[in-house]
């Protein structure tokens, strides 16, 4: 008997140690697993990334999830849609709209009428995701899923960039009463990154078209666009404005410009620096070698190499004519799909790809060939009639 009594004695003794020692039985199982006292959210344990810090000032809504630590609990919790959180065994409180910082304090008053103030804690476990309206010359139009802290051009290269047709000059950041206008083609093509904002809850994003019948339409190998027309921009603005610097760069070889009512024109790549244009010009970047062809009396007979800046004479130059045998004032060019000849000035007048240049005879030369001509022909009747006169004795 006095063993049992003692055996019951030892086993309270142990039963009580244990409680003082881990509290209870499920804080003991807890301990042991590796678990805390409460369970936290999968959002809080997923690591998160940032562009940078995220202070007391970022603005909290529905989705931010918190971390709450209360003396030996660990609590995560989530920002409802109302913009309340509720903390177990303290109630709720409003945080959403307002700043880090100040829902900290409302948190804190909230869960220090149950837990010592100076042992609890409240940080930001995850970011919210948010959506932003897309609407205009974008690939996808409509709403999108935004990741905290993203920024603008993010957000246009995630929906498909801007079509052809897209005035990317004036992207539209509407953000409640308040319209941000951001140079895009400046930001991406210049680098200014001041303009790069960061995407808001709320935001609205829109990209005005280039307006019909007041651009430049610009055609590379395979792809054609069109940019705003602006009196003051050079065929080089046109080209950074397009997109250009950021394509494949096949090695363009000339560029032609077709100004409305106006023959079509050829200059270098230099010349795009200087070169402006009216609107709804089209200008094309060649790749493929382009030649002019040459004949009539130059020691040189064949095809050249187009040059947007050349005039025939320089091409005849070229061929090696001879003032004796070549003449200047009369040469001609033979153009389009059906070759007609085109008397021309060839110290002045354009010269197309595909042009067949032909420089005639001087007239000495012609001179010669007909006295050559006749005195062959004197020589041969003359033959003939000996002959004739020969066989009829």
């Amino acid at each position: 008997m006095r063993s049992f009594i003692a055996y019951l004695l030892l086993a309270c003794v142990c039963v009580f140690a244990s409680e003082s020692m881990f509290g209870n039985s499920s804080t003991a199982r807890n301990l042991v697993l590796g678990e805390g006292t409460s369970t936290r959210g999968a959002a809080s344990l997923t690591p998160m990334y940032a562009e940078m810090t995220v202070d007391s000032n970022y603005v909290l809504g529905p989705g931010d999830f918190l971390d709450l630590m209360l003396e030996d609990k660990y609590l995560s919790i989530q920002i409802y849609p109302d913009g309340s959180v509720a903390v177990e065994e303290c109630g709720a409180v409003h945080v959403g709209g307002k700043t880090f910082g100040e829902a900290q304090r409302l948190i804190l008053d909230l869960v220090s009428k149950r837990y010592k103030r100076e042992f609890c804690f409240v940080q930001l476990a995850a970011l919210k995701k948010f959506r932003v309206n897309a609407m205009g010359a974008v690939g996808l139009v409509g709403q999108h899923i935004v990741d905290p802290q993203t920024r603008l051009s993010q957000f246009i290269r995630a929906i498909g960039n801007p079509l052809a047709n897209a005035n990317t000059e004036d992207v539209q950041v509407i953000r409640g009463k308040d319209t941000i206008h951001v140079n895009y083609t400046a930001m991406t093509t210049n680098g200014e990154f001041e303009n790069d904002v960061m995407l808001e809850q709320g935001d609205k994003i829109f990209v005005p078209f280039v307006p019909m019948g007041d651009n430049v339409t610009l055609l590379f190998p395979g792809y054609r666009t069109s940019v705003a027309y602006r009196p003051e921009r050079t065929l080089a603005d046109y080209f950074d404005l397009a997109g250009a610097n950021r394509m494949h760069n096949f090695g363009y070889k000339s560029v032609c410009v077709r100004e409305p009512d106006k023959d079509p024109r050829w200059i270098t790549l230099a010349e795009m620096k200087t070169t402006t244009v009216e609107p709804n010009t089209e200008i094309e970047f060649f790749v493929k070698e382009l030649f002019v062809y040459l004949g009539g009396s130059v020691s040189f007979i064949g095809r050249y190499n187009y040059n947007p800046t050349w005039h025939a004479i320089d091409y005849i130059s070229s061929g090696g004519v001879n003032t004796i045998t070549g003449s200047w004032n009369q040469v001609r060019v033979w153009r389009g799909a059906k070759p007609e000849a085109i008397p021309i000035n060839v110290s002045t007048d354009p010269i197309l790809p595909g042009d067949y240049i032909e420089i005639p005879k001087s007239h000495y030369e012609s001179f010669k060939d007909f006295t050559l001509f006749m005195a062959s022909l004197l020589s041969v009747i003359s033959s003939a009639f000996i002959i004739y006169v020969t066989y009829n004795k």
